[in-house]
């Protein structure tokens, strides 16, 4: 029978918005403010990005949650002796088997978020919005380059404030900023330093929207560049980033430490540790992906070439 009445993940909802939220809304409207001017001195329709920055937020809260289950598959689907079936049994409850996630519970939950989903459920919305209306893809792509940047950048922050899991390992360093001590209730006990990757990313996005935003979008690099750039910088900063970050392996290259449950938070998990990088995660693949894709088209297409006048362009 499915659980009623009671839906768990939800009730955060109705509590008040989070500071992930509230800097998550700061991303969108910053996108909403520099998304159109840009247009217009482009000689775009300005009006277009209320569309786009819509389906920019629809797209990034599906996608970002289709993917986060993705990633928690395995928690969620595990053999579990004492029930009936390992796949029925979390599609029929709303909390899923004792102990792990829920695949309803996580998928409407407050948190959860993977960045890459969003990113591309986000942009294959927007560009069938662009197919539908006749619109130029490659023109209104460059134009949201810088707007991605400082909306990433944002986010990122409001993952640091909200106290978001995408911490990194346990370090010796002390690096304002840079590395940061977790409180009590965390995955780390207190006072253990671990690397603050979150504002990493922030600070990396804030100078990729510095580029495009006072540099590369004057340059009249053909259509595309921009597009192309952004990929391949995006995802070599994310690749690197990940090295730091706490997250599983895909395919394990080599066997990683157990993970071992502490309720207490008393004492460091022994996969926590350490450093244990052990195979790409998830993030790692996609930021491998795009680096590919922006790197074949920006040489197949000579994008670093600048052009007179964009409108004559082929």
């Amino acid at each position: 029978m499915i659980d009623r009445i009671a839906i768990p993940g939800l009730e955060a909802w109705w509590g008040g918005p989070s500071t992930f939220s509230i800097l998550l809304m700061i991303a969108f409207i910053t996108g909403s403010i520099l998304l159109p001017r840009e247009y217009k001195r482009k000689g775009l329709i300005p009006e277009a990005a209320d569309m786009i920055v819509f389906l920019g937020v629809l797209g990034t809260l599906v996608g970002a949650k289709i993917f986060f289950i993705f990633e928690i598959w395995d928690q969620i689907f595990v053999y579990n002796r004492a029930y009936d079936s390992t796949y029925l049994y979390p599609l029929t409850h709303w909390n899923g088997f004792p102990g792990q996630p829920g695949l309803w519970s996580s998928l409407f939950s407050g948190g959860g978020l993977v960045f890459y989903g969003g990113f591309i459920v986000g942009a294959l919305f927007i560009y069938l919005y662009f197919k539908k209306n006749n619109l130029n893809p490659g023109e209104y792509f460059d134009g949201g380059a810088p707007t991605l940047a400082i909306g990433y950048a944002i986010g990122r922050l409001g993952c640091f404030v909200s106290g978001d899991g995408c911490y990194g390992y346990h370090t010796d360093m002390n690096i304002p900023l840079l590395v940061f001590t977790f409180g009590e209730h965390s995955a780390h006990p207190s006072g253990v330093p671990v690397w603050n990757t979150p504002v990493m990313e922030a600070i990396i996005s804030f100078g990729f929207f510095i580029y495009f935003q006072y540099y590369a979008r004057f340059q009249n690099f053909k259509t595309y560049s921009l597009t192309c750039q952004y990929l391949m910088f995006h995802g070599a900063a994310r690749l690197f980033i990940e090295f730091f970050r706490v997250n599983k392996a895909v395919i394990p290259f080599v066997t990683p430490p157990k993970m071992v449950n502490i309720p207490d938070y008393t004492q460091n998990p022994e996969f926590l540790s350490g450093y244990y990088w052990h195979g790409f995660s998830q993030s790692q693949w996609m930021s491998i992906g795009l680096i590919a894709i922006g790197l074949i088209f920006f040489i197949k297409l000579k994008l670093w070439e600048k052009v007179p006048n964009r409108l004559e362009e082929a």
